[in-house]
């Protein structure tokens, strides 16, 4: 039996840090799809220059932020979170300011960002290597 034990601790070590990384993926996939959601609902009031609307769906998209905000920084790497607090803070001086150019703009870049979260993080052949 101690043979065995070796391969088996290995095996079982193996299981749980693939089952981690599974479940990472998920929780990034479906807190980024979460934030997407709102951040898109933004963009109809904004195109139609709707300002108060858009502020309303800023701030519901900022307070999922707040929430995503306390695990992201334990998981993804710290750069990522900059620019994306820097990207939300940019989109609310300019919905502020009523730019709609300016703050189209950082919308999808903002976007941008967090689509990229997951699939950075995703555990893969090619992240790890």
């Amino acid at each position: 039996m101690k043979k065995y034990a070796v391969p088996i601790a290995l095996f079982s070590l193996l299981v749980f840090l693939l089952s981690f990384g599974w479940g990472v993926y998920i929780f990034l996939e479906k807190s980024a799809n979460t934030f997407l959601h709102l951040a898109q609902e933004i963009l109809n009031p904004l195109k139609q220059e709707e300002w108060e609307k858009a502020k309303e769906s800023f701030a519901q998209t900022e307070k999922t932020w707040l929430k995503i905000n306390k695990y992201w920084p334990m998981l993804i790497n710290h750069q990522e979170m900059d620019r994306i607090e820097e990207s939300i803070s940019k989109l609310k001086g300019y919905l502020e300011n009523k730019d709609k150019t300016e703050a189209q703009a950082e919308l999808h870049v903002l976007i941008h960002y967090i689509k990229h979260i997951p699939k950075k993080e995703a555990l893969n052949l090619q992240n790890i290597f």
